[in-house]
């Protein structure tokens, strides 16, 4: 839980200054008690696809599958625990494997309204850990691996179809931390693979589209806040 904190503290700084911009104490006070108001610890369990665009192209787009678990803290924080596997055709000479395995805090841009609202925009943070294999084509093709972490930023939206049913669709980017295994596509057109040494900025973009299912309540809510936002 406290590794969650800084996170869930970072996106409130951001966005409550600007929230409270321009509003009377009557107000702020009551934005305040809308997006802390304990919930009903909604537990949700989904499938996600995944697009991962690499940043540092001409790598070939990856396509792969995960799947997620949420648990709702406050009206308008919820926590998101997911793994992915996602697989690139490099150059058609090479075969590129990802796995992610982390979490992310999403903070609502708007009251969920108990997810009755039919799209509810959110911003996420978080931290992964990556494995990334890459491997030659053929029958004893040369490989290399690493495993790192990562932090993430992503913004997205559900569409709550009902309330116990949301499909969602994020735009993530994925920020490696340390070492990295690349790909380079030689003038002669041979692949060659190598190790970058505290790769720092490392990243790509992936797109996300889910689907969660609320299957159970895991504490009783207190009373429940006001509405502000139309």
């Amino acid at each position: 839980m406290k590794a969650m904190l800084l996170p869930a503290l970072l996106l409130a700084a951001i966005l409550l200054p600007g929230f409270a911009h321009g509003q009377n104490s009557d107000s702020v006070a009551l934005i305040k008690k809308q997006i802390f108001a304990r919930q009903d610890g909604n537990f949700s369990l989904g499938v996600r696809n995944n697009v991962n665009i690499f940043t540092d192209a001409p790598r070939s787009v990856g396509e792969g599958l995960g799947a997620s678990a949420r648990i709702q803290l406050i009206n308008r924080l919820n926590t998101e625990w997911f793994a992915d596997v996602i697989s690139s055709n490099l150059y058609g000479k090479a075969h590129r494997t990802d796995i992610h395995i982390g979490w992310n805090v999403m903070f609502y841009l708007l009251d969920p309204k108990g997810f009755t609202r039919k799209f509810t925009p959110f911003l996420a943070a978080g931290h992964c850990f990556d494995y990334t294999g890459i491997t030659m084509n053929g029958e004893h093709g040369l490989s290399k691996a690493k495993g790192s972490t990562a932090v993430q930023m992503s913004v997205g939206c559900h569409y709550n179809i009902t309330p116990q049913f949301d499909i969602s669709l994020t735009t993530l980017y994925d920020l490696h931390l340390g070492n990295d295994v690349d790909s380079e596509l030689e003038p002669d057109g041979t692949v060659t693979l190598v190790d970058h040494k505290s790769a720092g900025l490392e990243g790509h973009v992936m797109v996300i589209l889910s689907a969660h299912y609320k299957i159970l309540k895991l504490w009783k809510p207190r009373k429940s806040s006001s509405s502000f936002w139309a």
